[in-house]
């Protein structure tokens, strides 16, 4: 339990990157490497970003090629940044490594970092890390003292379809709350495996639709259906859900995509964004949430600086018509984390497939200073500190 480690490195240090891999994982962390966990067919910035969420710790490799390097690598810094803000500020989270003379980017200024001098710099990690362990296990102990752990299992099905002229397979997996004296909890429980019960379902329907008599003599791949339910932000009063989604029918790629599922608890009412708002500021609100989702994907998710203004303003841009302008429905898709809501874009929907699928965090403090009546995120933030 809080052992997921994010190796963050430019591919010229890979070695390294290696070693420190291997150290941790010998002394019971769970590290990732993207050379190490990444397997053939997954969509690499998908899987990338996701572990990088996932992560109790960031551990960042300085040297003179990654600090200078520009696309993903400092991408990868950005993400780290953004979700230290949802961290406590005593929180041991980000671990900047000098691995040979650099200089560290003036964003990383605040946080300790240290130099790699010989088998002892691991060890001083390896301390850093387990008094951070300490304080999670901790503050977990504490919660359980007063009975408000909110403990889930998770639960896999894979199901396998052999067909005259094809095979494919099913494969789900959901939380489920185990506390079944909290009516609430037993709510949304229900609500997770309505939604896997119909992904399954719909499936099912997709590949018996499918008229595969036709195909004899072609080469048919394997078709495969994957979705997901975890929690992304959970405590007495917030459920914030995350299903995601993999289906492979034939073709150059998969399809993938994301969906927030968000709740108030005890009693369980559905949370959309437009709901977060009084009427008097919703306009206001809109578009300054189109504005902060646009600047955001264009300074995040376009790597060529000089390209940004013309994806913003010219006619060539690649967004599609229409897919951040100030409508509701363009932003339906969210999830609510500790310090900020998430917009989630999934591939087509704002640019071709290539560009992924961009999630915009915007700081609920940042659409606390747009707001003149607060009443209703203020209960938001209410419930999120419960």
């Amino acid at each position: 339990m809080f052992d997921k480690i994010f190796i963050s490195y430019a591919k010229e240090d890979l070695i390294f990157a290696d070693k420190l891999y291997d150290f941790l994982e010998n002394y019971g962390f769970k590290p990732w490497l993207d050379k190490r966990k990444l397997l053939p067919g997954q969509l690499w910035k998908l899987e990338i970003q996701k572990a990088l969420k996932d992560a109790n710790y960031v551990i960042l490799l300085l040297s003179e090629i990654s600090v200078q390097k520009r696309g993903y690598v400092q991408r990868e810094f950005k993400y780290a940044l953004e979700y230290f803000e949802e961290k406590l500020e005593d929180d041991i989270y980000l671990i900047p490594i000098k691995i040979n003379k650099c200089e560290a980017p003036e964003s990383l200024s605040k946080f300790q970092w240290i130099e790699f001098k010989d088998t002892e710099t691991f060890e001083q990690i390896l301390q850093s890390l387990k008094i951070q362990q300490e304080k999670y296990l901790s503050y977990e102990r504490k919660k359980i003292g007063c009975n408000e752990k909110y403990e889930t299992e998770e639960l896999t099905n894979v199901e396998k379809i052999n067909a005259k002229f094809f095979t494919g397979e099913i494969t789900t997996a959901k939380i489920n709350f185990k506390d079944t004296t909290n009516n609430s909890l037993i709510e949304i429980n229900n609500i997770i495996n309505g939604e896997i019960s119909e992904y399954i379902v719909n499936s099912r329907r997709t590949i018996f639709d499918h008229d595969f008599e036709n195909e004899i003599g072609q080469e048919l791949d394997n078709w495969s259906f994957d979705t997901s339910i975890s929690s992304n932000f959970t405590n007495s009063k917030i459920a914030s859900l995350i299903q995601n989604f993999y289906e492979y029918t034939g073709g150059a790629h998969g399809n993938y995509g994301v969906v927030g599922l968000n709740f108030y608890l005890n009693p369980t009412i559905k949370i959309e964004l437009q709901s977060l708002f009084k009427y008097e500021d919703q306009e206001n609100i809109l578009k300054f949430i189109s504005n902060y989702c646009l600047e955001d994907i264009c300074r995040n998710h376009i790597e060529d600086e000089s390209e940004i203004e013309k994806y913003k303003t010219s006619s060539e841009s690649s967004f599609f018509e229409n897919s951040l302008d100030s409508n509701w429905e363009n932003f339906e898709n969210f999830l609510i984390s500790k310090n900020s809501i998430d917009i989630i874009f999934n591939p087509y929907q704002i640019l071709p497939y290539a560009f992924g699928a961009p999630i915009v965090s915007i700081p609920i403090e940042k659409i606390l200073e747009k707001l003149q009546f607060k009443s209703k995120i203020e209960n938001l933030i209410t419930a999120i500190d419960s």
